[in-house]
């Protein structure tokens, strides 16, 4: 059996995979950590442990999906099949920030999924000029229940997808319909800007990291958001 855990959301998805791990072992299972690489190994490790009073085991990976490629071969891919079908194994691949749709999976896989709320997609709407007392409302109701990283995270990366747009490129893996409605919001913005707003949010990730920072996460999103809109 194999089990995918990915989404947008990586601050909840890697929760569920400490929750698992948790649950696992509260069931006395084997806990194994596993590269993507060597991955071919689970089935050997099977027929070489198979006992009808062996302890139960469960397997964590991670990156699988890259894995699942024309260069790994119909050998990889009938082994994977064969796993996935098994009731003799359970295998945990955590995808972190995928989408589902991305994944090559076979029929049998059991997905979970941890999307933003749609109150996240709103807030990065909300990112434009003179639009702060909008987008200053919106995060002070998020973070009493979104984790601030979560908040960080998905607002960079917006605007860094503005950015790109502004600069002609189109962001990979977007719906024609997301680059167009990216496209219509960075025209708003002049190019100058948007490189200067996503330069403070490097220097915020680094005043964090170092421990230079005298406000929250979610606070210096506030502050360095105040600037620009």
């Amino acid at each position: 059996m194999l089990t995918i855990v990915c989404g947008e959301d990586s601050i909840s998805s890697y929760n569920y995979i400490v929750d698992l791990k948790r649950s696992y072992r509260e069931k006395d299972y084997e806990i194994y950590h596993i590269n993507s690489s060597d991955f071919e190994e689970v089935s050997k490790w099977m027929g070489e442990s198979s006992s009808l009073f062996s302890q139960k085991k469960v397997y964590f990976t991670q990156g699988l999906n890259k894995k699942i490629n024309k260069k790994t071969g119909i050998k990889f891919i009938s082994m994977l099949e064969k796993l996935i079908l098994s009731k003799e194994v359970e295998i945990i691949d955590y995808e972190e920030n995928t989408q589902a749709r991305f994944l090559k999976v076979s029929k049998g896989v059991v997905i979970k999924e941890f999307k933003p709320s749609q109150n996240i997609f709103k807030l990065q709407d909300s990112l434009i000029p003179d639009n702060f007392k909008q987008f200053h409302e919106m995060i002070q109701k998020l973070k009493e229940n979104t984790d601030q990283f979560f908040l960080f995270t998905m607002i960079s990366r917006h605007v860094r997808n503005l950015l790109l747009v502004k600069m002609g490129k189109t962001p990979s893996g977007m719906f024609s319909w997301q680059a167009a409605k990216l496209k219509s919001q960075a025209s708003k913005w002049t190019e100058l800007n948007l490189l200067s707003f996503y330069d403070g949010f490097h220097r915020i990730d680094k005043a964090v990291k170092t421990n230079g920072n005298p406000y929250s996460v979610a606070d210096s999103l506030d502050i360095l958001v105040s600037y620009y809109i």
